[in-house]
């Protein structure tokens, strides 16, 4: 018998997204540490003070040519002359250079593409990206800080654990048989792209999804607000399960908007506590994770929020309700996200990712049904821990408008008598 394909979610091909080769200054200024990439070398470059070229006395030197010479030097100038572009220290007029752009493809820069008054973003496609969320505060898997301290892990761990191990109906032998091992693994050999992993490989390790309206993915998170204050682009995980917007009441809803609603496309899931992100041959583990602690910290962040809102006496405990997955070549990677409770008033709120397990699921059929097993178990655990910080929040909020409506005494409502002088 063999595993259910079926996706409530429509899937999309994904492109990779063209990022901006030019970063802001404050882009760099902000960075504790400069990685040696090809971005900083361009800002490195941009940043050399240029040299006004001293004026040699050209009239002089044109006096010595003679006038067969002189003609082909003029002819040589109406063409726009020699190509110095590629010489440190040469200035060219504006025209100049408007003459050699129409001659030389590809000459354009990369700032005169952006419209006017853009501020140009980093993606994970860039080293400096993991540096940036260093530095305001999101650590990725096994980070130290410069003085040696180690994060500790969080204080659920064996909770998230036991979950793992949990019995999954669906993947027992009966259910999943060796044939199916096969039919797996030969569909992950043939997804060379990334949009072939999300279509093909993917549905098989999520099983049947009953209710769509839970699930979405490939959308871009641009109604949270960013951590880093706009450097970064926003968050596009391939997958990421949460609540349906009904679920939680409206006034919360808007009170923590760019803390759980992802998009503005406000039918889909908010509170996303569960997060996956996919690479072809083509992609790298390091990319998938620098998305993953990205998507993480949003995740973390926005049920922090909802935490708070329905216990506000409640800090940072230092436990992880959020989850995120990573899938490269067989391998998939389960990681926990969790905010810090180091931070006191008037600083910022910090993050940790750990990693939980990694599974390589083309290996044989017991890692594989150890590794399906351990997604599906952890999405489920994940979704109760979103219902219970959904149930608290929609307390609090009923008892707010209890408190806030008239009392009797002061508003009759069913009072419709008119008195008449």
């Amino acid at each position: 018998m063999s595993l259910p394909r079926t996706n409530a979610q429509p899937v999309r091909v994904k492109e990779r997204r063209a990022y901006p080769t030019q970063l802001p200054p404050a882009f760099w200024d902000k960075l504790s540490e400069v990685p040696l990439t090809k971005n900083a070398l361009r800002e490195l470059e941009r940043r050399k003070p240029r040299r006004s070229g001293t004026q040699s006395n050209t009239a002089q030197c044109f006096d010595y040519c003679s006038p067969t010479e002189r003609e082909r030097i003029k002819r040589f100038a109406r063409i726009g002359g020699p190509d110095l572009s590629d010489l440190r220290g040469v200035g060219m007029s504006d025209s100049t250079q408007s003459h050699l752009g129409r001659r030389k493809r590809g000459s354009t820069s990369a700032s005169s593409t952006l419209p006017p008054n853009s501020t140009p973003k980093t993606g994970p496609y860039d080293r400096a990206f993991q540096q940036l969320l260093i530095d305001h505060g999101i650590y990725p898997n096994n980070y130290e800080y410069p003085n040696g301290q180690v994060l500790p892990p969080p204080k659920n761990l064996e909770e998230i654990m036991q979950a793992i191990v949990e019995p999954q109906p669906s993947l027992c032998p009966s259910l999943s048989s060796r044939e199916d091992f096969e039919r797996f693994r030969r569909a992950d050999a043939r997804a060379r792209k990334e949009w072939q992993v999300i279509s093909d490989v993917i549905p098989i390790i999520e099983g049947e999804v009953r209710d769509g309206s839970y699930v979405s993915g490939q959308v871009l998170f641009t109604n949270l607000e960013d951590p880093t204050g706009g450097l970064l682009v926003p968050g596009n995980p391939d997958r990421y399960y949460g609540a349906r917007p009904e679920q939680l009441d409206r006034q919360v809803r808007m009170q923590l908007n760019k803390h759980i609603v992802p998009s503005t496309q406000h039918d889909l899931p908010i509170v996303p506590n569960f997060f996956l992100n996919v690479k072809g041959l083509d992609g790298t583990f390091a990319v998938a994770g620098r998305q993953a602690c990205y998507d993480g910290a949003l995740g973390a962040r926005g049920m922090n929020s909802l935490q708070r809102y329905g216990d506000p006496e409640l800090d940072a405990d230092d436990k992880a309700y959020t989850l995120t997955s990573t899938y490269y070549e067989g391998t998939l990677k389960i990681y926990a996200t969790y905010p810090l409770s180091r931070a006191s008033l008037g600083m910022r709120r910090e993050y940790a990712m750990t990693q939980i397990n990694a599974y390589a699921l083309t290996g044989n059929i017991d890692t594989y049904r150890s590794g399906v097993s351990a997604y599906r178990n952890l999405r489920d655990w994940a979704k109760q821990k979103r219902d219970e910080a959904i149930k608290r929040a929609n307390e609090t909020a009923a008892r707010d408008k209890r408190d806030t409506l008239p009392s009797s005494s002061n508003c009759n409502l069913h009072d419709t008598t008119v008195k008449v002088k």
